[in-house]
């Protein structure tokens, strides 16, 4: 029985051109079966008739012919204005199957993969849905695909008088967390009789008739009217969001207009007209137009960027400019070319090219984007790789405006779904309060001298804290929440003073108890990409907050989120309850980091049970761990502003203090002498005593590995001796 083909209409058609009749004939059963409308040929010059009269929505091709190779065919049907999806079969090998797809994307044909022979009927099939969930079935007008005739400079210019050129936006998410970023501007031209004219016609026909910087100031115009709407306070109120209001704009910019400073003046004044900062404008240049006159380009785009543009090096990878040239031009974004992106889960040149651009990318600072991201598996592989921005089919196909509100709204709720379900997995909401998340907080009061801070779960409805400090309420509504709004971005919500905060001076929060006047919240990300709350910080006085501080709130935050990565009992000693030799090693080793960056000592305080050994072996291992956990419960309590506590080596409860120096770690080793000579007094006869040494240490902000300074540091201080 036949399966429906996707979408809706009549059948897709596929037209095949192999000169091996059984395979051909295979393929076209393969087909049929699966819904489609095939038919084989063995001759180019067939192939081309059939494919002008009955215009198939997809082509499959073999690269070997005796006729017309593979290669030639493409050129051909490029030539031809070939629009149908094209798939490519062969036996050779898969650097000439990957060289060939690059081919055939070079000539502006669609592409939809590459399948070698011998091939799976499953895998056919799968290439075949996949090339109708990509275009859908076509009930086009054969002009759509196939223009009777080219289109003409003065078919351009009648567009351009008329205002037909129109314009579609694709939407930029991050990689990791799937965070709306921006939208490309696409400039889309529908030809009343010749139907839809590619992009890769009308622009180089505006470019070598001196209408493109027409073709410019109409494109940008349109695009920033649209975004002045889409980022309006009604927008935001009809969304629930105001990420909008963030949101970048790209514009595609020729090489031809590099010379016209009169243009960028023209678009710096459209974009003070409608109150949009430049700041929020990416100028995208291919590569090779950027290279072209590295002089010119260098003086355009660096006044460019002083007046706030971000610039951005679109296709890149598929030019040759050298990385003198590279860095010498104020880029701040590079786009990995698309047919590297397209390619990436079949060819492994492709994935090399990513992975080096990305790099790159990352060394000099910038932005990197991968358009062309059709499927899942790429984007684990970009988000593997730590690429910033994803753009493509698998996030949204380029959209009307009246659509993008929709799409955005239809996005975000099924993000908000994935959230929730990823904080439900965690398990943590309205559990009894832990330590390891309580220390957390504690230290943040401590570091940024803030009366309260808060690591915040925002659930569907109420934001609950599952730690606080200074703070009594356990839960609020989500809908006034500050961290709820900190969660519509990938980055720190920072409000200095909430009484002159347009969008927080009349919050319930800061008229009415607790009244805030200062909030600065972090994201706590899973390593999935999920945000299930905040590290947020709250006082009652305006304060400023510098680069410093962002840089350590993110330090608290990535310690919040290694511990909502780990369970209760994960990274936790079985017989103490405190942190395992692991763990604690670990954490020590970042808090000393922390340190060093703050310039802040660190001091610590351990007792160890030397005769532990012995006391296993003449009483057993039970004893031995009830004095452990005695131990443990003694050092906590006497150490009860300790950061870190856990277990440093076998015998041995260590705590650390970040910002507290020699004297403060010989007061605490003193209380915890005089703790455990109380507790042996308080002893049963027949139970034997705690009698550990006790050792202090402080630890300067200098480099160096963790344990091997501690080890220099330790200095012996008391030493409790048995009854």
């Amino acid at each position: 029985m036949k399966t429906e083909p996707p979408g809706k209409g009549k059948p897709p058609r596929l037209l095949i051109l192999d000169d091996e009749s059984m395979t051909g004939e295979t393929i076209a059963r393969i087909a049929d079966f699966a819904g489609f409308e095939a038919r084989h040929l063995i001759s180019p010059s067939a192939f081309f008739e059939e494919a002008t009269r009955w215009h198939p929505d997809i082509l499959a091709l073999d690269l070997i012919m005796p006729e017309m190779d593979g290669v030639e065919v493409m050129a051909e049907l490029a030539r031809r204005g070939c629009r149908a999806r094209l798939i490519i079969t062969s036996g050779v090998g898969s650097r000439v199957l990957d060289a060939a797809a690059r081919s055939a994307r070079e000539h502006g044909l669609d592409i939809v993969g590459v399948i070698a022979k011998p091939f799976s009927a499953s895998a056919l099939r799968e290439l075949l849905h996949k090339a109708i969930e990509k275009g859908g079935t076509t009930d086009d007008s054969v002009s759509e695909r196939y223009p009777s005739r080219e289109a003409s400079v003065e078919d351009l210019e009648e567009a351009l008088t008329l205002g037909h050129i129109r314009l579609a936006y694709q939407p930029k998410v991050r990689c990791h967390t799937g965070t709306i970023v921006g939208f490309e501007a696409l400039a889309r031209w529908h030809h009343p009789q010749l139907g839809f004219i590619p992009p890769d016609i009308f622009i180089p026909l505006a470019e070598d008739h001196g209408l493109i910087d027409r073709l410019t100031l109409q494109v940008t115009e349109q695009s920033l009217d649209w975004l002045a709407d889409i980022s309006s306070n009604d927008t935001a109120r009809r969304v629930g969001q105001h990420v909008l209001q963030d949101t970048l704009l790209s514009l595609n910019i020729s090489a031809r207009s590099l010379e016209n400073g009169e243009l960028f003046d023209t678009i710096l004044q459209h974009c003070r007209d409608r109150g949009i900062a430049p700041q929020r404008i990416v100028l995208e240049l291919t590569e090779t137009s950027a290279m072209q006159d590295a002089t010119t380009s260098l003086d355009t785009l660096t006044r460019l960027r002083l007046q706030g543009f971000q610039l951005s090096i679109d296709d890149f990878g598929t030019g040759y400019s050298s990385m003198v040239q590279l860095v010498r031009l104020p880029f701040s974004e590079l786009k990995v070319d698309k047919r590297f992106v397209m390619t990436a889960n079949d060819s492994e040149e492709s994935r090399a090219v990513i992975r080096s651009v990305v790099e790159l990318g990352r060394s000099l600072g910038l932005n990197t984007t991968a358009e062309g991201v059709e499927d899942q598996e790429t984007l684990d592989y970009l988000d593997e790789l730590k690429c910033d921005l994803a753009q493509g089919y698998l996030i949204s196909r380029p959209l009307p405006p009246e659509k993008v509100l929709d799409w955005f709204i239809t996005h975000e709720a099924q993000r908000e779904e994935r959230r929730l379900a990823a904080l439900a997995g965690l398990g943590l909401l309205d559990t009894p309060a832990e330590a390891r998340f309580d220390r957390l907080t504690r230290l943040a009061c401590r570091l940024f001298g803030v009366s309260t801070a808060l690591i915040s779960l925002l659930d569907r409805d109420r934001q609950w804290f599952k730690s606080r400090q200074g703070q009594d309420v356990t839960e609020t509504s989500r809908d006034i929440a500050f961290c709820h709004k900190t969660l519509e971005r990938d980055a720190q919500m920072v409000v200095p003073d909430t009484h002159v905060d347009p969008l927080f001076h009349d919050y319930p929060g800061v008229v009415g108890a607790p009244f805030v006047r200062f909030y600065a919240g972090r994201p706590l990300y899973l390593r999935s990409g999920e945000k299930v709350g905040t590290l947020c910080l709250v006082d009652p006085k305006p304060r400023a907050f510098g680069t410093a501080d962002a840089e350590l709130l993110d330090d608290l935050a990535s310690m919040v989120e290694n511990e909502l990565a780990l369970s209760s009992t994960d990274g936790h000693d079985a017989c103490t309850g405190l942190l395992n030799r692991t763990s604690f090693r670990e954490q020590a080793e970042a808090a000393c980091q922390l340190c060093r960056r703050l310039g802040l000592p660190m001091a610590l305080v351990s007792a160890r049970l030397e005769e532990l050994p012995t006391i296993n072996k003449l009483f057993g291992r039970d004893a031995g761990d009830q004095q452990l956990q005695d131990l443990a419960q003694l050092v906590v309590e006497v150490a009860e502003d300790a950061d870190l506590t856990g277990r440093y080596r076998a015998t041995e409860i260590t705590a650390l203090l970040m910002g507290a120096d020699i004297e403060k770690a010989r007061q605490i080793g003193e209380r915890l002498h005089r703790a455990i000579a109380l507790s042996n007094d308080s002893q049963a006869p027949d139970q034997a005593s705690l009698t550990p040494s006790i050792r202090v240490a402080e630890l300067y902000p200098d480099e160096g590995p963790f344990e091997q300074r501690l080890e220099e540091a330790w200095q012996f201080h008391r030493m409790v001796e048995a009854d």
